[in-house]
């Protein structure tokens, strides 16, 4: 249940309002003018509040719901709760988070600028920029409407960042150009020196790191998520893209549109992901690869090797799933055997 110290919550609004947002409708026979006060799980909904349901092992849980309204598959109209309001939809999660993000939007900025913010003279905000205690704006960065800056964030010498992003607490960027509606949470760092160097006996001897980091628009970066700056190509995440807390992505790396990139992954340098590859957590990829698009990779795999598109890998070396598990079953059944 959202607790509203730190979360305030907007409405209320008719079911008529709510089924206007994509993938969503009103089963027959319900009054469009109920209202809405808040959105709750099934078990914690009570009067004036919506829930969903997405999963049927919560079909009990349903027929005991106290909510005003539920959002469901259409096949749930042939054993309905007496009472419930019922808005359809093909995917009732997806239109779940839809209508939470309109009972509790994003903040955007609102214009305050805290008095101990240091910000040069020849940095550009645009209008309704917020900017927290203590952040450190330098020379030539350009900010865009609506953007929020959190206490402590660092944005060096000729940054861009897009209109309506957000940044957490002490986020740091250099060398980067960020687009719009970007979320960065607290603690990450984009734009720093990537790791190069020619290893030498008597020395080893760094090699400059010229590139940048260029972030498409509506992507998300977890909290401590470090990016590396290109050493001579950029490290490029595309649009829509959503990034995990604790990943590494290393110099050069290109990361394609919608990807996924779960939790404790690093991604050695200038390996590239195509479009919507999924990648699960404590993945470790090697350099100078390719992710063809579409492609998975289960958590805690070690990838060597290129991964042609549409595939799903898994183990240490990366193989196809299938293949892996065979293997595996294999082993079970060779270690059984040898103790008997």
């Amino acid at each position: 249940m959202p607790d509203p110290r730190f979360f305030q919550v907007r409405g209320p609004f008719s079911l008529k309002e709510l089924a206007e947002l994509p993938d969503l409708e009103l089963a027959p026979g319900i009054d469009p003018d109920i209202q809405i006060l808040d959105v709750k799980p099934l078990d914690q909904a009570g009067v004036g509040d919506l829930t969903f349901l997405s999963n049927p092992k919560y079909l009990k849980a349903f027929s005991k719901t106290d909510a005003t309204a539920c959002i469901a598959a259409k096949k749930v109209l042939l054993d309905l709760p007496d009472g419930l309001a019922i808005l359809i939809a093909e995917n009732p999660y997806k239109a779940y988070a839809r209508i939470a993000s309109k009972f509790y939007p994003l903040e955007y900025g609102s214009g305050s600028i805290h008095p101990t913010a240091v910000i040069s003279s020849e940095a550009t905000l645009g209008s309704n920029v917020t900017v927290g205690a203590y952040a450190v704006i330098e020379d030539g960065v350009d900010v865009g409407n609506n953007s929020v800056i959190g206490a402590h964030c660092y944005l060096g010498t000729n940054v861009e960042l897009g209109n309506d992003c957000r940044l957490g607490a002490h986020v740091t960027l250099s060398y980067c150009l960020v687009g719009d509606n970007t979320s960065i949470y607290t603690g990450a760092k984009i734009g720093q020196d990537g790791f190069g160097f020619a290893p030498d006996a008597e020395g080893h001897v760094k090699i400059p790191q010229l590139g940048r980091v260029i972030i498409g628009s509506s992507v998300e970066i977890g909290a401590n998520t470090t990016i590396d700056r290109g050493a001579g190509p950029d490290t490029i995440i595309g649009s829509g893209t959503w990034i995990d807390n604790l990943v590494q992505i290393g110099h050069n790396v290109k990361v394609g549109r919608g990807c996924i990139i779960v939790s404790q992954t690093g991604i050695s340098g200038s390996t590239t992901l195509e479009d919507y590859v999924v990648i699960g957590g404590q993945v470790g990829m090697a350099g100078h690869l390719t992710i063809g698009a579409g492609a998975q990779v289960t958590a805690k795999s070690g990838v060597m090797s290129d991964i042609p598109a549409g595939e799903i890998y898994a183990g240490y070396p990366a193989r196809p799933r299938r293949q892996f598990f065979r293997q595996i079953a294999i082993l079970n059944k060779l270690s059984k055997n040898k103790g008997s």
